[in-house]
């Protein structure tokens, strides 16, 4: 398989719905109204650009959607920071490394020099931390989540 199996396209709040079924694969408790609030919400350009994008391939089927911002560190400076919102899995690390090529290029666009990716804990399968791993990346942080208690306090 070559590098070019997979294209990069913007999703815009007017084409949310070209992507929906993908995302119900994931979230299927999102319903279509939800899902266009949530690209609205998240698609800005400007200063501090954000959107939704996916991997699709030559048909234009899409395989992964991914939200990405910028984010100011404590420390200084400013970080690439991308997150898995849905991935089918394909034999292989093409998604992967379709996903690095672009970050890599929006990294450079934008002019920011630290990149940071999320992806859900079934996404990330040994052939993807070991494609990571050869592009420089490594496990940074890690990210736990619960349910919050809504009683009130004693």
């Amino acid at each position: 398989m070559g590098d070019d199996i997979f294209e990069v396209a913007r999703i815009q709040p007017d084409s949310a719905d070209t992507v929906y079924g993908l995302v119900t694969l994931l979230h299927p408790e999102l319903t279509p109204d939800g899902w266009a609030a949530f690209v609205r919400d998240h698609s800005q350009d400007g200063a501090q650009p954000s959107g939704v994008f996916a991997l699709r391939d030559a048909r234009g089927m899409p395989h992964a959607l991914f939200g990405f911002r910028i984010a100011r560190r404590i420390t200084g400076g400013t970080t690439l920071e991308i997150s898995e919102i849905a991935m089918m899995r394909l034999p292989g690390t093409c998604l992967v490394d379709a996903l690095l090529r672009f970050a890599n290029q929006l990294a450079a666009q934008l002019d920011l020099p630290r990149i940071a990716i999320s992806l859900e804990r079934s996404a990330a399968w040994p052939q993807d931390h070991d494609a990571l791993q050869r592009c420089g990346f490594q496990i940074d942080r890690v990210m736990v989540l619960g349910r919050a208690r809504l009683e009130p306090a004693a």
